[in-house]
């Protein structure tokens, strides 16, 4: 570290900024927003959480905003941001926020129901079991239930994607992107 940067200090005359500079592996490395795991390029942890609070700031419990109006605000979003991290190597990290971003507008669709009878005859009619319905009858609040099989089988994904429009990156087929289903574990 001391030689790369007396180099670069006195012979490029550039001035390093020592708390930002490191030598590290590259697996404990984040640079702007990616980090390199095993020669692959994924998003940073750090990023990834951030991108989740962006997301959970961009759909509060009580608005005034339709969910239609919502969801342009996430998609204007989700659009630049996946953009930007377009270069890593494992959609299925697009992936996980895209399917928070549907189970946080889930959650405000039960919010909106007012009473538990009113949420079960709105699963009912758009699709769901009275069986599967019938757990709206729990004590589990609406982050809870917004994971509920009703739940998602009267607001399913194709509900979110075709109908709303929620903007998807992860299907899209880049070359140099793995399987959707190919994980990796961020240090």
């Amino acid at each position: 570290m001391k030689t790369i940067s007396d180099y670069i200090e006195k012979r490029l005359k550039l001035v390093v900024n020592r708390d930002k500079s490191q030598v590290a592996l590259s697996g404990n490395v984040k640079f702007l927003g990616v980090t390199i795991i095993h020669g692959t390029i994924a998003i940073s942890k750090l990023a990834m959480n951030k991108a989740m609070a962006h997301v959970k700031a961009l759909t509060p419990r009580g608005t005034h905003l339709t969910l239609e109006k919502t969801l342009e605000e996430i998609n204007r979003w989700y659009r630049g941001w996946s953009s930007y991290f377009g270069m890593t190597q494992y959609p299925a990290q697009l992936s996980r926020i895209e399917a928070h971003i549907r189970r946080r507008l889930r959650s405000r669709l039960i919010d909106q129901q007012k009473s538990q009878r009113n949420l079960y005859r709105k699963l009912v009619k758009r699709g769901a079991t009275y069986r599967m319905a019938s757990e709206v009858y729990s004590n589990n609040k609406r982050w809870a239930l917004s994971n509920a099989m009703a739940v998602t089988r009267a607001y399913s994904n194709h509900f979110f994607i075709n109908i709303l429009g929620q903007y998807i990156r992860s299907d899209k087929r880049r070359p140099h992107w793995f399987e959707i289903n190919r994980w990796i574990k961020l240090p």
